[in-house]
């Protein structure tokens, strides 16, 4: 018995030796090296995370890139290296001949950049509205990078004499005032050819391609050339437009007779003669009521509808008889 006690007794110690060298080896010897791997841990997952972060910038950065070179390539507006202010003027020249009076081009200055320069002009004038939407179509669209800012616009009525008919006549007219910027001198890769003339830019048929790296337009890309509404055209006109065309003024004109279907007045020129459906100043004969010696006629005044009745200027006696006719004997006998 007491060998087992002895061999228990040190079996004991031996474990307790043991626990306590791998209690301080845990502890004391291998603490920092399990700290500097705890460390190593960390910074493992944070370089991880850090380049999955980086995986995804760099494919949203491809995406962009992408995006980029796609409108690079499909660009379309023309920089020259060279441009001179006469030439801009001479573009605004040819698309101001008709329509326009006045049209005025200040020069104001010459701005140079770091990747570009420009001239900058101030232009006020008047004209049909329908031809200032052309100018500003072909200044936003066509090949040559011109910039319009600061647009104001503003309405008015023009009476002028028409030199053919010696007539008065109104045209409903737009007030304008814009600035223009015509770029050149762009960064490499901007520009296109040094002189712009004899290009053809932006005619009518198709955009021709000043370089071989520019890409045609898609038909439909750009918007419609022509309008097919005039904002400042108002429906209610300040002035009634002049009779331009010379018709029957019905409201100052006499009517003397009414021969079927047709109705005669009387001007200080002579005598009209008019049927349904006929154009007079203003409107047209929208019935012609022989029986009741009556002309009506539908006028537009300046966007106010009237509709106006014009009667025969005869005696009750003279008046076509309304009502059955009866014959009765003169002699009663």
């Amino acid at each position: 018995m007491g060998n087992i006690y002895q061999n228990m007794i040190v079996l004991g110690i031996c474990f307790a030796l043991v626990a306590s060298g791998g209690i301080w080896i845990t502890h004391f010897k291998q603490g920092d090296e399990m700290e500097r791997l705890r460390k190593a841990e960390q910074l493992a997952k944070s370089k991880q995370a850090e380049l999955e972060g980086l995986m995804l910038e760099v494919t949203s950065s491809e995406t962009e890139v992408d995006q980029v070179m796609r409108r690079w390539r499909s660009r379309y507006k023309v920089i020259p290296k060279i441009l001179v202010s006469e030439e801009v003027i001479a573009y605004l020249n040819k698309k101001t001949r008709v329509g326009f009076n006045p049209f005025d081009v200040v020069f104001r200055e010459m701005v140079s950049g770091t990747s570009f320069k420009k001239y900058i002009f101030e232009i006020t004038g008047r004209g049909r509205f329908n031809n200032l939407y052309d100018l500003i179509w072909s200044i936003e669209n066509e090949r040559r990078f011109y910039r319009l800012r600061n647009l104001e616009l503003s309405h008015f009525d023009l009476i002028s004499t028409d030199p053919e008919t010696n007539r008065d006549k109104m045209e409903v007219m737009v007030s304008f005032s814009f600035v223009l910027e015509a770029y050149y001198g762009g960064a490499a890769g901007l520009s296109a050819q040094d002189d712009l003339r004899g290009t053809g830019l932006g005619e009518q048929g198709g955009i021709p391609n000043p370089l071989p790296d520019l890409s045609q337009l898609p038909p439909g890309i750009l918007p419609t050339r022509r309008t097919a509404l005039n904002p400042f055209l108002p429906l209610i006109l300040d002035q009634i437009p002049p009779n331009t065309l010379g018709l029957l003024e019905i409201e100052k004109s006499d009517l003397v007779s009414i021969v079927g279907e047709e109705a005669v007045f009387e001007t200080k020129d002579g005598f009209v003669s008019l049927s349904v459906g006929d154009n007079v100043y203003l409107g047209q004969i929208t019935e012609i009521d022989p029986r009741h010696g009556r002309v009506r006629a539908r006028l537009n005044k300046g966007g106010i509808i009237d509709e106006i009745e014009i009667y025969l200027d005869t005696e009750e006696q003279f008046r076509q008889a309304v009502g059955p006719i009866r014959l009765t004997p003169s002699n009663p006998y």
